[in-house]
């Protein structure tokens, strides 16, 4: 599948119980996607989580490095099926309609074989406070991501940004680079500045 071509499936987040998010942003989420794909490098085992802006990055990542993606997201795995150089592993787990992933005890279980090199963390919503998701397990499978994860990476539109979702997944410092549009506002950004988290701000041209 070419980068940047969007598409969606059954098991794409927002496809089942919510409005499908693909016809909104797109510009905007192959930007993100585009730049937080050069943050992968060969040979490392990375963990790829739910979300629109995960799909784009799926399928921005190059055809030709040697790379082991994990991933929660069966349409994640599906938007690397055309990459031979990439070794995709589906965790198995409960299938949650509202994010588009594996959510319960097995998939946490699941994690228990892997060590991630980087991570890119899907989220409703990022502050201050840390990241954080509207269904407590949900946020207790991320949390889990994030005790296997050397780097992570979370990629966000400013309209996430400084708000909250119902359930924190954990303090920002867990998160490493924060990648946002150029809209995302800036008080929020100097708060989030002091917990150390890099933030790169990305220009969007339609």
């Amino acid at each position: 599948m070419p980068s940047g071509i969007w598409w969606c499936t059954p098991y794409a987040a927002g496809c089942g119980a919510y409005p499908c998010p693909h016809g909104e942003n797109i510009a905007l989420k192959n930007a993100l996607a585009s730049h937080t794909a050069g943050l992968f490098k060969a040979k490392q085992v990375a963990f790829i989580d739910t979300g629109s802006t995960n799909i784009a990055l799926a399928t921005s990542l190059s055809r030709d490095m040697p790379l082991t993606v994990v991933t929660s997201s069966p349409a994640v795995a599906v938007a690397l099926s055309d990459a031979s150089q990439i070794e995709t592993i589906m965790i198995g787990g409960r299938l949650d309609d509202a994010t588009g992933g594996v959510i319960g005890s097995v998939a946490v279980q699941s994690l228990q074989h892997y060590r991630f090199d980087l991570c890119s963390l899907g989220v409703w919503a990022i502050s201050a406070e840390g990241p954080s998701v509207w269904d407590p397990e949900e946020a207790a499978f991320k949390r889990e991501v994030l005790s296997r994860s050397e780097t992570v990476v979370v990629m966000a539109e400013g309209s996430k940004i400084g708000s909250g979702g119902r359930f924190p997944v954990a303090p920002l410092d867990t998160v490493h680079t924060l990648i946002v549009s150029e809209d995302a506002p800036s008080d929020e950004l100097s708060r989030m500045t002091a917990s150390g988290v890099s933030i790169l701000k990305v220009p969007v041209h339609d």
